[in-house]
Formats: structure tokens, C-alpha cells, sequence
């Protein structure tokens, strides 16, 4: 009984062990094929991938630019809504200390 489960443990650390060395085999034979592909695409000159390569360039700029200007804008107003939220908290104070019962109290 004892070396049936410990023939079954055993398959089981064999089984795990052969799984992950397959998968790192895998891992290192795919990252190649991807840096084979990167390097392969990279080399081609063709009129159309210099398009394609400046248009997502441009594209990238664009888009980049349009994020420093929404979170520039998103500060502007933040801060442009702070202020006004402070201003009317300060005008509701003077109001609510202009209150008669406020005076009577007083």
C-alpha cells in the first residue's frame, strides 16, 4: 500500500515537473519565434511599412498629445470647480450668519 502511494506521489512530482519544464521550453521557444518575427518585420523597407510605420507613429503622437491635454484640462476645471465650491461655502456662511435667528442668538 505504502509504495503504491508513493509511486502515485511520485508520478505526481514527475508529471508537474515534466509540465513545467515544457512549458518553460515553450516560453523560451516562443519568446525566439516572437524576437524572430520583431526583427524580421523591423528589416522590411517596403514603401508601405514605411506608411504604416509613420502613420502609427503620428497616430501614437496624437493621441499622446490629446491625453496631456485632457488631463491639463481635467486640472484646470478640478481646480476651477474647487475654488468655486470654496467660494460658494463662504457666500452660504455669510448668508446663514445673516439669518435673524442667527442674529437673535447672538
Amino acid at each position: 500500500m505504502e509504495q503504491n502511494v508513493n509511486k502515485v506521489v511520485s508520478f505526481g512530482i514527475g508529471a508537474f515537473e515534466s509540465a513545467r519544464a515544457g512549458a518553460e521550453t515553450l516560453l523560451k521557444n516562443l519568446e525566439t519565434e516572437i524576437n524572430a518575427l520583431i526583427a524580421n518585420g523591423e528589416s522590411v523597407q517596403s514603401e508601405n511599412a514605411v506608411k504604416i510605420r509613420s502613420a502609427v507613429t503620428d497616430a501614437s503622437k496624437r493621441v499622446s498629445t490629446l491625453v496631456d491635454q485632457v488631463k491639463a484640462q481635467y486640472t484646470d476645471l478640478s481646480a476651477k470647480a474647487q475654488k468655486a465650491l470654496a467660494d460658494l461655502q463662504a457666500k452660504a456662511g455669510e448668508l446663514t450668519a445673516k439669518l435673524p435667528i442667527n442674529k437673535q442668538a447672538a
